[in-house]
């Protein structure tokens, strides 16, 4: 009996295009997964890809620059949180469909404001799951959902591995785009041997024309204001949007190594997303081909792993 492949994708806000580079690798390699869960943009992409409207969920994502996202969402500070999402949502909705109707199982994960507990959402709308897995908390509104008040499901499971055996799966692909966080390194401590301060020595100029002279004096004064401006850097402090994106990438890294242990994965994709901001949609195509090399490098393995 063929083995049956489980497709996870895991939380990380823009990052989550390179999701949908990896379902293109999967689909120039061949092959399709039985099953699917998901958690925050994971749970976006892999009920959009499900629906089939992931197409229209790119030309979507793709307008979404660092400001005016906004202006596809509502502001109401209420609801435990600053934006409500549901605008958004609902232009999706004539895609709608039942999860228990999707070709394959499915799964969305999220978070119980009212337990702290990891809650899988395995029926009911694909659309109104999706919106409650990627509910982070503070910024997105909680959504009710029945009788809970639901959030991000990064909280509790950022790449729900454990949930894609329970629907099924015998081989397990992992896609965890916090591995490698955006954490501040330029506030990383010195080397001792390296001194804080760089001064540039005076040029001497003994013997040589006045263009050289002027050349050289140019070269100095951009390397000193480089030194300048690197020193500018370490010495400020962390500001407050920084530090929050970083405080939740370094959570969610520690949080899926620890659920990695306890549920591993047949095979752990770490594409290198460090340099994504979250609201970083319009890299598109630079984090797709990313997600893509991420599983053509893995082919091999996978292949081999489903024809045990």
């Amino acid at each position: 009996m063929p083995k049956k492949l489980g497709l996870v994708l895991g939380s990380g806000a823009a990052r989550g295009w390179a999701h949908v580079g990896v379902l293109k690798g999967l689909k120039e390699i061949g092959i399709k997964p039985d099953v699917i869960t998901g958690c925050s943009v994971g749970a976006l992409v892999g009920g959009a890809h499900l629906l089939g409207a992931l197409d229209e969920f790119q030309s979507w994502a793709r307008t979404l620059k660092p400001l005016s996202a906004l202006e596809h969402f509502t502001l109401k500070v209420r609801s435990g949180g600053l934006i409500d999402t549901k605008p958004a949502f609902e232009a999706f909705r004539e895609y709608d469909k039942n999860i228990e109707d999707l070709p394959i199982p499915f799964a969305a994960v999220a978070a119980d404001l009212g337990t702290g507990e990891e809650v899988t959402l395995t029926t009911g709308s694909v659309i109104d799951a999706a919106r409650a897995s990627s509910a982070i908390p503070v910024v997105f509104h909680a959504v009710l959902h029945g009788n809970r008040w639901l959030v991000d499901g990064a909280l509790a499971n950022p790449a729900p591995v454990s949930t894609a055996r329970k629907l099924g799966a015998d081989i397990v692909l992992s896609v965890d785009l916090n591995a490698v966080p955006r954490v501040l390194d330029r506030f990383e401590p010195r080397p001792t041997t390296v001194p804080a301060v760089i001064t540039m020595p005076a040029p001497k100029k003994p013997g040589i024309t006045g263009a050289v002279a002027k050349l050289i004096d140019e070269t100095q004064g951009a390397i000193k204001r480089q030194f300048d401006f690197a020193k500018a850097r370490a010495d400020a402090a962390p500001h407050l949007f920084e530090t929050a994106y970083a405080s939740a990438d370094i959570f969610q890294m520690h949080l899926a190594r620890a659920r990695a242990r306890i549920d591993p994965p047949d095979i752990l994709l770490r594409p290198d997303m460090r340099d994504a901001m979250p609201t970083s949609f319009d890299r598109a195509d630079e984090f797709i081909e990313e997600g893509r090399r991420a599983i053509l490098a893995q082919s091999g393995k996978l292949e081999s792993l489903l024809q045990l």
